[in-house]
């Protein structure tokens, strides 16, 4: 996740104290969680995606069924809520 936040936030063009600000972060955490070592929860995930004008699954790696199968359900929930989404982001804009 850090290196796709990275990516993102390099191709908008945007400083890490500019998207912490939109996010309510402060630059340290956004380069924090760019070195991978602070994980944001994912209402805050979705801040940086709103911030880099994109969605907040282009943030996160894909899961192998092996690895949704260890997550708690709760948050096994949220990511699939979060796939979905995109799904149908993708699905809307014919890129399916």
């Amino acid at each position: 996740m850090a290196g796709l936040i990275r990516d993102a936030r390099k191709r908008a063009g945007v400083t890490q104290a500019y998207l912490g600000h939109q996010a309510g972060l402060s630059r340290g955490s956004i380069a924090n969680i760019e070195a991978g070592t602070q994980a944001p929860p994912l209402y805050r995930l979705a801040l940086i995606a709103v911030a880099l004008k994109i969605q907040p699954a282009e943030l996160m790696p894909p899961l192998c069924l092996d690895e949704a199968a260890g997550l708690p359900a709760r948050h096994a929930a949220d990511v699939a809520a979060v796939w979905a989404q995109a799904a149908k982001v993708r699905d809307s804009r014919g890129e399916g």
